[in-house]
């Protein structure tokens, strides 16, 4: 268990070292992101601070009206605990500007509005200030597709996409990451009642086991005769590559 452990801050020293040398070719000192308290974008935090100086980080903060208050006063103590520049930036004005339009028909259309309104306000500050936008997705969710596309999947760089999110959950508590932020019950927040685990139907434990085998190259019959539950893991990873992929101009 230790040597897990010290592994494990092994991995995450290399993504410090990486993030800091993509930074470094890229001629490029600052970096912004979004914070939202949860457990994946506090440790992408903590590990821009470390890659590049907490003077070279900057959080927006942009909650919707689904945003929990104890989810930015979290962001914003975090913050002012370490640090680091931020600005709340409320979308709900916005979105209703979108939404008014007509265009977006179902729920998950309607949701999806908050995390593109969220990229293009990243971007924007991006531009302005020679930065590059850093994203706050771990590896299960990039291997699902649990994102959305040109929202919190637009980034140019991702510092933890190699960390399972049990993984995360393990490191954060080596990171010393309080307990009310990692004990959170992970959630985009698109709409009231949207939890991860409930929408993908199993929990995270569950899911990276059987993101573990597909790695492997086990095949779907031995996976599913373990995990009868993996069909919904299966068919996600399936649907969603086109997400994992570059713009194919044909």
């Amino acid at each position: 268990m230790v040597l897990k452990m010290q592994m494990l801050l092994q991995r995450y020293k290399k993504a410090v070292r990486k993030t800091a040398n993509y930074f470094r070719k890229a001629g490029v000192r600052k970096a912004v992101f979004g914070l939202s308290a949860g457990l994946d974008s506090t440790i992408t935090a903590l590990l821009l601070i470390e890659a590049l100086g907490k003077e070279n980080v900057f959080a927006l903060i942009m909650p919707s009206k689904h945003t929990k208050k104890r989810d930015i006063k979290d962001a914003i103590e975090f913050c002012e605990k370490h640090g680091i520049a931020y600005k709340v930036c409320k979308i709900d004005r916005i979105v209703k500007d979108i939404v008014s339009f007509g265009l977006a028909k179902t729920k998950l259309a309607k949701g999806n509005i908050i995390p593109r309104i969220r990229m293009i306000l990243l971007y924007c500050y991006a531009n302005s200030n020679n930065a590059l936008v850093v994203g706050t997705s771990n590896k299960t969710e990039l291997m699902l597709g649990y994102f959305t596309k040109y929202g919190d999947g637009a980034a140019d760089i991702f510092p933890i996409a190699s960390f399972y999110k049990t993984e995360l959950i393990e490191l954060a508590k080596l990171l010393g990451i309080p307990e009310k932020i990692v004990e959170k019950r992970p959630s985009a927040g698109l709409w009231p009642g949207q939890y991860d685990e409930k929408e993908l139907g199993l929990s995270y434990k569950e899911i990276d086991s059987i993101l573990k085998l597909m790695e492997k190259k086990v095949s779907e019959e031995a996976i599913l005769k373990r995990f009868p539950k993996a069909k919904r893991v299966l068919q996600l990873v399936k649907a969603n590559a086109h997400k994992r992929k570059q713009v194919i101009i044909s």
